[in-house]
């Protein structure tokens, strides 16, 4: 039994490191809004570039094609929710006798790709966006692009037109390079609470994803 109790401990402490590692290796989610539906007069254009961005790193606009099915979509692991949504969860437990309130819907999906971008030119990406300090609009099936190199980040609007900003991107694309690209693959995050978006790398001009989730 002593033995035993032994093992769990020593199991629980390898947990705890790994996990700790992980948080020390990536950056800090900044804290952002989600997005929100727009309805009134917009007009849409590529995210701002940093003025020390490096010459090959682009930005501009596409949108979605490539159908996938949300069979394979995973619950976004609670410690890569941005930090907003955290608050509203942690409030939640507190006030979930006053009223009802949701928290976020957001899924993931890595995918095998056969070339896969570089880790190191996604993170290019998500520290130029990161550092764009932009709000911009998005419409209903376009996408915002970014582009380094390899590796193409974007974000897509999937079922209305809706107003955004970079450090929530970023946020996103954070997510996705922790969990598909530092793994080899491509991935997407998704939103599925409306406005619903979707978020993630693939490799340099591959059609970027869209699923079903309107």
């Amino acid at each position: 039994m002593k033995l035993l109790a032994v093992l769990i401990l020593l199991v629980g402490i390898a947990v705890a490191l790994d996990l700790s590692e992980r948080d020390g290796l990536r950056r800090p989610h900044k804290k952002a809004s989600r997005p929100k539906k727009l309805t009134g007069p917009y007009t849409m254009r590529g995210a701002s570039k940093p003025s020390n961005a490096p010459a090959a790193y682009k930005t501009g606009m596409d949108h979605c094609s490539r159908k996938r099915s949300k069979a394979a979509l995973k619950k976004l692991p609670a410690d890569l929710e941005d930090p907003a949504t955290r608050l509203r969860r942690d409030s939640l437990t507190v006030l979930r006798h006053l009223r009802r309130q949701s928290t976020a819907n957001d899924f993931y999906e890595c995918t095998n790709a056969n070339p896969a971008p570089a880790d190191a030119d996604c993170n290019v990406i998500i520290d130029q966006v990161l550092a764009s300090g932009d709000s911009l609009v998005i419409a209903q099936n376009a996408c915002l692009t970014f582009v380094y190199q390899t590796c193409e980040g974007f974000f897509c609007s999937l079922c209305d037109t809706l107003s955004t900003t970079t450090d929530f991107i970023g946020n996103q694309l954070d997510s996705a390079e922790t969990l598909c690209v530092s793994q080899g693959q491509t991935g997407t995050i998704i939103g599925e609470d409306a406005p619903q978006w979707d978020a993630g790398f693939v490799y340099n001009g591959d059609s970027l994803p869209t699923y079903d989730v309107c």
